[in-house]
């Protein structure tokens, strides 16, 4: 059996599931009917550990803006630089980011979720994009009037397909667990 892994990503199919996150989003946060929403952003540092044994742990940094109100901390769109550490590869996903608390009031435990295209840059292979998401859980370290810090825990998949630097191996999509340190204003 041949397995191809140059074959073209659709992007038209990566931009329609890009469109979709950023409507839901848009679509959430506008249910909520207060005037107690806000202007946010943002930046986080952390690491992914590679769970498939590709040698493809990262590090990451990521900043996102948006908007905030009572039941969601964040509703915006977000970027990033993943670094692999065991060699060059970059890969710079762009997704549509959604933190909640699913209360009204402060509390410490929130979910988030990110999906959308990553675009990579890998050694001898060259630039591939692919579907990024990553859904997590996190505690609020600190908050104050006009900024609030956070550690994530997350789940990180990357759609990439490409021959890994171990002979004959094929790498089918990154699995990462990420962990983050970041602060929103």
């Amino acid at each position: 059996m041949m397995v191809s892994v140059n074959s073209p990503i659709d992007i038209s199919y990566m931009r329609g599931i890009l469109l979709t996150l950023m409507l839901s989003v848009v679509v959430a946060f506008g249910a909520v009917a207060d005037d107690d929403r806000h202007f946010i952003w943002g930046a986080e540092a952390g690491t992914g550990i590679d769970m498939g044994g590709d040698n493809m742990s990262t590090i990451n940094l990521r900043a996102l803006l948006g908007y905030s109100g009572p039941y969601i901390e964040v509703a915006g769109i977000g970027a990033g630089v993943d670094m692999v550490m065991s060699n060059s590869t970059r890969m710079y996903p762009v997704y549509a980011h959604l933190r909640s608390s699913f209360t009204r009031k402060p509390s410490l435990l929130f979910g988030d979720l990110r999906g959308g295209i990553a675009f990579n840059q890998i050694p001898s292979v060259g630039e591939r994009r692919s579907f990024f998401l990553q859904p997590g859980v996190g505690i609020h370290l600190a908050t104050g009037a006009t900024f609030s810090s956070y550690l994530t825990l997350s789940y990180t998949y990357n759609s990439l397909s490409f021959y890994g630097d171990k002979a004959d191996s094929i790498i089918h999509g990154l699995n990462l667990a990420t962990i983050a340190i970041g602060v929103t204003f």
